[in-house]
C-alpha cells in the first residue's frame, strides 16, 4: 500500500510544477479522411468527455455509461463485461487500437476492454446492430473501438507533450494515476503512456462491504510513430498490462494475476486514388484464478486455474476508392490466430484435486479467415446507401484432456468424461456469412432517417465448444453469466446467425439548439447459443449445458438534448435524456433471456458558468421481473440515482469533483448477476443467495495536468 501511495503521492507533488512548464504547440494527430457513413444510432465519446467519468471507474467501458442501447453486466472492477440492445459479451466485438483481444479464461475475467484503462483512452466508439462490416466480423450485437491517442506530430521544430493526472473515490477507497509524455517533431513522434488504479471492497447504500470488489491493476504502452510527407503513417505500439488480483463478486473464483504483453503495428498510406490500412497484432496472456481472501484464499482455500493464451492477427484493407459513376468502394483481408492452453495444476493434500493436472483445454485453436467489401453511394442528393458483404472461414480445435485422476468412480464422473471427450472429433469449420444494407435519407436539414437490414454471424468461442468436465465442481468453474451455476461446453454447436432489422430518426430544432434521436431495432437469432437443463446442484445451483436455440430481442431508444438558454451570471443550461427499452426471449422455450435490462431512462442538467461545468443526472431503472428462470436469475426493484458533477479548467490544470449515487440509494443492479462474493464471505451452504448490490454514495476527486 505504501507504493500505492508513493506513487500516487508524487504525481500529485508534481503538478505544481508541471502546470508552469513551458506549454507545448497544439500537436493534430493524423486523421484520414473518409467516405464512411456514420450510423444515427453510434455514439461518440471523445477525450474530453471521458475524462469527466474516468474519476468515478478505471473501467474502459464506463465511458459507454448511458450511451442509448448499452448497459454494463458486472464483473470485476475493470471487467465489466458490454451489452448492446441485449446482446452481450462476445456477442459484442470489442477492439483496442483496432485489435482484437480473445477472454482467456473460463469467467471471461480478462476481456478486451480489462486491457486499457479509462486513463489510457482518447476515444470510445459503439456501433450497434447496424455495424459496417468494414468495422470486423464474429459478431452479431455491434462493435466498440476502444482508442487510445494517435501519433502527435509538430508542425515545425521538436517539442515534448503531456499530461499527468490523480483521482480519488471514496466509496472504494480507490486511488488511480494516469502519465501521458512525449516528445516529437514533423516526421517523428515517441509517446508513453501509463495508468493505475487501485480499489479495495466497495460499500453499498446500508453502508456494507461489498466482499470480492478489490482490485490493483497497472496498464502501460510505447507508441513510436513516423510519417513521411507522401502521407506515409506508420505506427508501432507495444504495452504491457499487469492485474496482480481482482475480485469477482459474482464468481466462485477471483483473479490471483493476470499478465498481458502486446505489440501493433499499423501502417496508413492516403493516395490520390484512396487509402491503404495495413496492421499486424500480437498478444499474449498469462492468466491465474484463485481464491482471494473473501472467499476462503489465505486460510487454507486453494484452487489454481492458469490460462495461457496468444492472439496474432493481421489486416490489410483499401478504402476510400471513388469510382465515377458508382461510388465509394472498400475492400480488406484479415487473419486472426488464436491459441489456449486452460490447465488447473495439482493440489497438494487434495484427494479430489490430484494427482495429475486437470487439462480443461489443451493447445486450443481457434482460427478467422475474412474477406469484405463495402459500396457506399449517393444514388441522389438526399439519399446515401451502403451495402457491404463479409465472408469468414473459421476453424476450432483442441487436443485431448484429462481428469484430476484416471480412477473410474461414481465421485469422479470426470475421469468418464474425459474419455468421452477424448473420443470425439475435436475439429469444426464454419463458413459464415455477414450483410448490411442501410440508407440514409435526408429531406432538409432538419431531419435525417436511416434504415437498414443485416445478417451478422458468430462462431461459438473454445469454452462454449471444448469444456468438457461434468463434475460439479469442474463445471462450475465455467460460467460467463455471473449466475454462480456451472456450464459444460458441445463441440457441435453452430454458429449463431443474427437477422436484423433497425430504423432511426434525428430530428434537429432551429440553430441546432436542439435534437432529438428514436430508434427501433428488430433482431432473429437462429443458433443462439444459450443452454439446456442437466440437473441440479447442491444448495440450489444448477449445471447448464450451451446449446443452440432460437432467440428474438426487440427494443427503443430514445434520447435528445436542449439548449435552454443563457440565464446571466447563472451561466448556459442545457437539458439532456435518453430512454431504452428492450425485450429479449427464447422462442423454443418461452423463457425470458438472461441479462436483459428492464427500463432505463437519464435526464441529466448541465450549467456552464465560466471556468465551470456542472451537471446534475438522475438515472432511472425499472423494475426487472422478467427474468430468466433457467438460471434462477434473481429479481431486483426500481431504483433513481443521483450523480453530481463539476469540472474546470484553470490554464493548463483540470479539477473535476464528484458525487455518484448522491443519496446514498441501497440498490441492486438489474445486470448484476448474484452476490457470491457476499455468499461465500457469510458461509455458503443452504442461505440464500441474493442480487449484486450496488455501490453507495462516492464522493471521487481528480487532478490532471497538460505540460
Amino acid at each position: 500500500m505504501n507504493l500505492r501511495l508513493l506513487l500516487s503521492a508524487s504525481v500529485l507533488c508534481a503538478l505544481p510544477s508541471l502546470a508552469s512548464a513551458q506549454q507545448a504547440r497544439e500537436l493534430p494527430p493524423i486523421v484520414a479522411e473518409s467516405d464512411e457513413v456514420q450510423l444515427l444510432g453510434q455514439t461518440d465519446i471523445d477525450e474530453a468527455a471521458i475524462a469527466a467519468r474516468r474519476n468515478a471507474s478505471p473501467n474502459a467501458l464506463g465511458a459507454l455509461n448511458g450511451a442509448p442501447g448499452y448497459a454494463s453486466q458486472s464483473n470485476g472492477g475493470i471487467s465489466s463485461l458490454p451489452v448492446v440492445r441485449g446482446l452481450a459479451d462476445d456477442r459484442i466485438l470489442t477492439t483496442i487500437d483496432g485489435a482484437v483481444a480473445t477472454a482467456f479464461c473460463p469467467n471471461h475475467m480478462n476481456p478486451t476492454s480489462s486491457y486499457i484503462q479509462a486513463g489510457r483512452l482518447a476515444r470510445v466508439t459503439l456501433m450497434p446492430t447496424l455495424a459496417p462490416v468494414s468495422a470486423g466480423g464474429d459478431n452479431i450485437g455491434g462493435v466498440i473501438a476502444l482508442d487510445s491517442a494517435p501519433p502527435a506530430f509538430t508542425t515545425s521544430g521538436v517539442d515534448r507533450f503531456g499530461r499527468a493526472g490523480v483521482n480519488y473515490r471514496s466509496v472504494a477507497q480507490g486511488w488511480g494515476a494516469n502519465l501521458s509524455a512525449g516528445v516529437a517533431n514533423e516526421q517523428l513522434s515517441l509517446g508513453y503512456d501509463a495508468a493505475y488504479a487501485y480499489a479495495e471492497n466497495y460499500r453499498r447504500g446500508d453502508g456494507a462491504q461489498v466482499r470480492s470488489t478489490q482490485f490493483e491493476s497497472y496498464d502501460q504502452a510505447l507508441t513510436l510513430g513516423a510519417r513521411s510527407a507522401q502521407g506515409d503513417l506508420l505506427t508501432l505500439r507495444v504495452g504491457r498490462a499487469f492485474v496482480p488480483y481482482e475480485g469477482f463478486p459474482t464468481q466462485r473464483m477471483d483473479m490471483t494475476q493476470n499478465t498481458s504483453v502486446f505489440a501493433g503495428l499499423a501502417y496508413e498510406r492516403e493516395l490520390s486514388w484512396g487509402e491503404i490500412r495495413a496492421a499486424l497484432n500480437w498478444r499474449d496472456v498469462d492468466h491465474e484464478m484463485n481464491f482471494l481472501r473473501d472467499k476462503g484464499g489465505g486460510s487454507g482455500a486453494n484452487m489454481p486455474m492458469i490460462s495461457e493464451g496468444q492472439d496474432l492477427s493481421a489486416l490489410f484493407s483499401v478504402r476510400n476508392l471513388t469510382i465515377e459513376g458508382l461510388g465509394v468502394v472498400a475492400a480488406g483481408a484479415e487473419v486472426f490466430q488464436t491459441r489456449l492452453d486452460d490447465y488447473w495444476p495439482p493440489v497438494a493434500g487434495s484427494m479430489m484435486m490430484g494427482p495429475n493436472t486437470y487439462i480443461n483445454i489443451n493447445d486450443g485453436e481457434r482460427d478467422r479467415y475474412a474477406v469484405w467489401g463495402e459500396w457506399t453511394a449517393r444514388p441522389a442528393p438526399q439519399w446515401t446507401t451502403s451495402a457491404g458483404f463479409r465472408y469468414e472461414h473459421v476453424e476450432t480445435n483442441a487436443g485431448d484432456v484429462q481428469a484430476y485422476s484416471p480412477m473410474l468412480s461414481m465421485m469422479n464422473p470426470d475421469a468418464n468424461a474425459a474419455s468421452a471427450f477424448n473420443a470425439l472429433e475435436h475439429a469444426r469449420q464454419d463458413d459464415n456469412i455477414d450483410v448490411n444494407l442501410t440508407a440514409q435519407w435526408r429531406p432538409n436539414e432538419d431531419a435525417v432517417y436511416e434504415f437498414g437490414i443485416t445478417r451478422k454471424t458468430r462462431s461459438p468461442n473454445l469454452y462454449e465448444r471444448y469444456t468438457w468436465g461434468v463434475g460439479d465442481m469442474s463445471s462450475s468453474m465455467t460460467s460467463f453469466a455471473g449466475d454462480a451455476n456451472a456450464y459444460v461446453g458441445d463441440i457441435g454447436l453452430d454458429p449463431e446467425v443474427a437477422h436484423s432489422i433497425a430504423a432511426s430518426a434525428e430530428f434537429t430544432g432551429a440553430n441546432r439548439r436542439s435534437s432529438l434521436l428514436v430508434s427501433i431495432y428488430h433482431t432473429w437469432v437462429t443458433d443462439y447459443i444459450d443452454a439446456d437443463f442437466v440437473r441440479g446442484l447442491p444448495n440450489g445451483f444448477v449445471q447448464l449445458r450451451f446449446a443452440n436455440h432460437d432467440a428474438a430481442l426487440y427494443g427503443f431508444e430514445m434520447s435528445g438534448r436542449s439548449e435552454l438558454g443563457d440565464a446571466g451570471n447563472l451561466g448556459q443550461f442545457a437539458l439532456a435524456g435518453a430512454i431504452a427499452y428492450t425485450h429479449g426471449e427464447n422462442q423454443d422455450t418461452g423463457d425470458a433471456l438472461y441479462h436483459i435490462a428492464p427500463i432505463t431512462g437519464r435526464v441529466t442538467l448541465e450549467q456552464r458558468v465560466g471556468r465551470w461545468s456542472n451537471s446534475l443526472e438522475l438515472e432511472f431503472v425499472g423494475e426487472k421481473d422478467r427474468i430468466n428462470d433457467l438460471r434462477h436469475e434473481p429479481q431486483t426493484g426500481a431504483y433513481t440515482l443521483a450523480h453530481l458533477r463539476t469540472n474546470a479548467q484553470f490554464g493548463s490544470m483540470r479539477l473535476d469533483l464528484g458525487v455518484d449515487n448522491l443519496f446514498d440509494a441501497d440498490y441492486a443492479s438489474p445486470l448484476g448477476g448474484v452476490s457470491f462474493g457476499d455468499y461465500r464471505h457469510a458461509g455458503g451452504g443452504a442461505q440464500p443467495i441474493y442480487p449484486l448490490p450496488g455501490p453507495g454514495r462516492s464522493f471521487n476527486i481528480g487532478l490532471s495536468v497538460e505540460f
